[in-house]
């Protein structure tokens, strides 16, 4: 009888990946190279079923002794023993030789285990190991597919793990006689960090989450966190109304009437522009603001640590410290060095589910960007940090670095810019010989807003103030105009001579 029944894994993260859980009765190959993580999959997946689902499991491990085997789950504070005692989980360490004998005598072991304790999962481990009975591949096929036939009658959820190359690219038979296929691997995402990841290759009969999602090995054993997608986001809020729009304060003057009377709660801003430009120092003083007329806060920051964050507020006045102390702002920190954006994002979708915020920074994209590879998969990335923002009506500042070669039309122009609701641009302009700060909005969602390019200004004790534009500079705006002037008509100059010439 086929089951449309879901059984949850037990390892966090995967069943939102299968959307639901596996197929009761249906049979997984987990795939990978060496160290991946197969074994310690199947073993949470049986340890699991023990002892949250009343499911008891049959392990049957052709590589390591059962001693080896509870010591390393002793690691991740899993108690085997006290399992096996009671009865839920069994150990059969043989040879594929003995194995398959076992399976042709209806009284062997492995039909008794079956039978007399109820078995509802099993893990195999591994199925390579299948190969030293014979290299006839026809032979091979119904051996393995025997096998398979055996435990779906049962309707035994069963976990099969193999071994694979990384850079394997041919499919196997088992991929085809199984119900699913997981293939987990350890890749590098840059010149010194490597990651682990998975992927759902096959699901039958069930929907799934594409692509590869991250796959961390942690002191209580396999976490996955699936990659980041709006879709996921809404299907998770489901039943949660879009807030009306309304405005709110920034915190920072003068910046307010520059976007048509302040920011809409809800939306999610994109502070971009060059390195040194007040990106920062904006966002810390938007989220100070909120703090302090009881508006929660969550800041997340990469690179720097809370310290030195506190530290160099304090240099223009802002004092976070009593903020953190009362609970209004919570500080999430990252290193550079271990750095999972899909973590990242799983964190900060935890605490947002479980407290009231009301303003988001995080600071910044350019450190997330280069570990997703992929462009989709940041713009993709972005789309889920703004859906989870608003969907909990929380107004939110991403950070982003540009290159100082980067004009702004690049920037309206790229993916993430279809996806935010605002954005503003701080850069770094040479005017008269001098450095200066300055902003400009090149969009806001739902809202008029000034167009101009505006002076910005660091004042001690007041933190960042914008002005209403480049005051005491009237040459500069008159040799501005006159070079439109000049160009607009060159231009018609070189119209004329076009005429004339036909």
């Amino acid at each position: 009888m086929i089951s449309d029944e879901f059984v949850h894994t037990g390892i966090p993260g995967v069943d939102e990946v299968l959307m639901g859980g596996i197929l009761r009765g249906d049979t997984i190959l987990v795939q990978g190279a060496p160290g991946t993580g197969k074994t310690t999959f199947g073993l949470q997946f049986i340890y699991a079923g023990a002892l949250h689902y009343n499911e008891p499991g049959l392990i049957v491990t052709f590589e390591q002794f059962p001693k080896q085997m509870l010591r390393d789950a002793r690691h991740f504070g899993w108690d085997f023993e006290s399992l096996i005692e009671q009865k839920r989980i069994y150990i059969i360490a043989t040879s594929p030789h003995v194995f398959q004998k076992q399976l042709q005598s209806p009284d062997g072991v492995i039909h008794r285990t079956l039978a007399e304790m109820d078995i509802r999962r099993v893990l195999i481990d591994s199925i390579t190991h299948f190969q030293r009975i014979t290299t006839d591949e026809v032979q091979l096929r119904e051996m393995v597919s025997g096998l398979l036939n055996m435990l779906r009658q049962r309707e035994m959820t069963t976990i099969l793990t193999q071994e694979v190359q990384q850079v394997e690219q041919s499919f196997t038979f088992e991929e085809y006689t199984v119900d699913a296929v997981i293939r987990l691997s350890l890749e590098p995402v840059d010149k010194v960090q490597r990651r682990r990841f998975l992927e759902v290759l096959k699901a039958r009969g069930q929907a799934f989450l594409p692509g590869r999602h991250s796959l961390a090995i942690e002191s209580t054993g396999i976490r996955v966190y699936p990659a980041p997608h709006p879709v996921l986001i809404s299907s998770n809020g489901a039943g949660e109304e879009i807030p009306q729009l309304t405005r709110i304060r920034s915190g920072v003057p003068g910046l307010d009437r520059m976007l048509g009377g302040g920011l809409y709660e809800g939306f999610c801003v994109l502070l971009a522009g060059d390195v040194g430009a007040g990106k920062s120092m904006l966002a810390r003083q938007f989220i100070a603001y909120g703090a302090q007329n009881n508006e929660p806060g969550l800041y997340v920051i990469i690179r720097e640590t809370p310290e030195q964050v506190l530290r160099t507020s304090e240099t223009i006045g802002l004092n976070l410290r009593p903020l953190v102390e009362s609970g209004m702002l919570t500080i999430l920190h990252y290193s550079l060095g271990d750095l999972d954006p899909y973590k990242v994002f799983w964190d900060i979708h935890s605490l947002v589910s479980g407290k009231p915020f009301r303003r988001a920074v995080v600071d910044s994209l350019s450190d997330i960007q280069p570990s997703l590879m992929e462009p989709a998969t940041f713009r993709d990335y972005v789309a889920a940090l703004r859906q989870l923002f608003r969907l909990r009506n929380i107004t939110s500042m991403l950070t982003f670095d540009l290159r100082p070669t980067t004009v702004e039309q690049e920037l309206i122009e790229s993916e993430i810019a279809v996806v935010v609701d605002a954005i503003l641009a701080l850069r770094l302009r040479n005017i008269h010989d001098h450095m200066r700060k300055t902003i400009a909005v090149l969009k806001m969602r739902g809202s008029d807003h000034d167009a101009g390019i505006r002076n910005i200004r660091i004042e001690p004790g007041e933190g960042m103030i914008v002005e209403t534009g480049f005051e005491g500079m009237p040459s500069f705006l008159r040799r501005l105009q006159q070079l439109s002037i000049e160009v607009s008509r060159e231009r018609q100059g070189i119209d004329t001579e076009s005429s004339s010439a036909q």
